[in-house]
């Protein structure tokens, strides 16, 4: 069939039933992006990820249930029940706060969670965690990241929510904001002694600024590479240029940042 006849076939389609093609857009984006067949989703449910990520105590299990939910005050009351009988703090952070926002983030990725329900899990999360804190003082960090949206982009919310999640799982995160360009990114790693970015970008027509920065940042021999992601971006793009990985998610942009940070492989191992 002619281009030109399949693109009135999708206009056409667009303006009649907005609903569809809307689900089609996210279909092409999902299998971009490397997610599962849809076959493959329908046999992953959130009590199967329960099961694989919550502890066996049922006091930490109610907590990951609650972050889960997005219920903050229940997690604050919870949290302090369990400190008040003795918990360990650290551990309520590893094994029943961030069980709640792991399950959130897999559901997420398989399609089937949305925005609002991570901020809502990492609000409630977040309550537990402030807790904890005050319990275990300053808890050392486990490095520095900068994060950041590529220049020409406005859109923030996957960056919000990869920062926050990391900054969860232990790391000082200096968030540069959107609309950032690469010498902001060069002046920040020199200035902050940042140790890995994180870059994302919505929108295909920004995704050279991901490109941009990682490669000055190599020239500039700074020894630090750029993760990126976001909605435009995809592993065969960032397999395109050097001193850079791809992260599909807020979780493996975590189990990445652990590995790069801590020594045990770099950017072009992790390809």
């Amino acid at each position: 069939m002619h281009m030109d006849i399949v693109m009135q076939q999708v206009l056409k389609m667009k303006n009649e039933d907005p609903v569809r093609f809307n689900k089609l857009v996210q279909e092409g984006m999902a299998a971009e992006l490397g997610y599962l067949p849809e076959k493959n989703l329908r046999e992953i449910s959130a009590e199967k990820l329960k099961k694989e990520n919550y502890s066996e105590d049922p006091e930490y299990t109610a907590v990951s249930d609650a972050v889960l939910a997005g219920k903050r005050k229940d997690v604050e009351k919870l949290v302090n029940k369990l400190i008040e009988n003795g918990r360990d703090p650290l551990d309520i952070v590893t094994e029943a706060l961030m069980p709640g926002i792991q399950v959130q983030c897999e559901m997420y990725d398989l399609g089937k969670a949305f925005v609002p329900e991570i901020l809502m899990s990492n609000d409630a999360m977040q309550g537990g965690i402030t807790i904890c804190q005050s319990e275990l003082g300053d808890i050392p960090s486990k490095g520095n990241i900068a994060s950041f949206v590529a220049q020409g982009d406005l859109h923030d919310i996957g960056k919000n929510i990869c920062a926050a999640i990391l900054k969860a799982n232990g790391y000082t995160v200096t968030d540069l904001g959107r609309d950032v360009s690469k010498e902001e990114v060069l002046k920040t790693v020199k200035d902050k002694g940042i140790q890995l970015v994180c870059g994302s970008t919505l929108m295909s027509t920004t995704k050279p600024g991901l490109m941009d920065t990682a490669l000055l940042l190599e020239l500039e021999k700074t020894g630090v590479s750029v993760a990126c992601g976001g909605a435009a971006v995809s592993k065969a793009f960032v397999g395109t240029f050097n001193n850079a990985i791809y992260t599909k998610s807020p979780l493996e942009t975590v189990h990445k940042a652990d590995s790069i940070i801590s020594g045990n492989k770099k950017w072009n191992e992790l390809r």
